[in-house]
């Protein structure tokens, strides 16, 4: 329970910290943006089903103040989450330093990416343009700044669980076995 209030506190601080802080900072027209980092944090520190949850939280915090259809960020940000944990359990195992923050970084770009791709899908105008390329870029450079402090932040929101103990999926991949 203490987790879930932890989730929910973190997500909200996210939020509030975009709309108030971040979304005034502006470069070529973009801005950072920190809530599509906490589902690649969580993914990468907690496993696929984590990330995923956090997607879910984060992306319906995201889509409150977007002009776009409601359920893209939660869509996207779910499959990054859940991709984060994947890329996890992959790779070597996480030390806690510069290598998590650029992964995390990298995952938060891709995220924006996805976004602009499932958009793009489903019959959004303009969101495969090169404002698109450019707010890629201040994307990348504000999740190089922030992976850090998510990636804490995520330390302490999950603090007394270990990976996959907590909301996961029994090893089959399946909650049916």
């Amino acid at each position: 329970m203490v987790k879930w209030i932890r989730l929910a506190a973190v997500a909200t601080l996210a939020l509030v910290v975009q709309v108030g802080f971040l979304d005034q900072i502006v470069a070529w027209g973009a801005h950072p943006d920190v809530l599509v980092i906490l589902p690649a944090a969580a993914g990468l520190l907690q496993g696929p089903q984590r990330g995923a949850i956090v997607g879910f939280v984060a992306g319906v915090a995201a889509d409150l103040v977007v002009q776009l259809p409601f359920g893209l960020s939660p869509l996207t940000f779910v499959l990054a989450g859940f991709a984060a944990g994947l890329i996890a359990r992959s790779t070597t195992s996480s030390d806690g330093g510069v290598a998590d923050v650029v992964r995390c970084a990298l995952l938060a770009v891709a995220t924006v990416a996805l976004y602009a791709l499932l958009g793009t899908a489903i019959g959004q105008p303009g969101l495969l343009t090169a404002q698109t390329a450019r707010a890629l870029g201040v994307i990348a450079v504000g999740a190089v700044l922030l992976s850090a402090p998510v990636l804490s932040t995520m330390r302490w929101c999950f603090l007394g669980t270990r990976r996959g103990g907590w909301a996961s999926m029994p090893s089959g991949g399946s909650a049916l076995g």
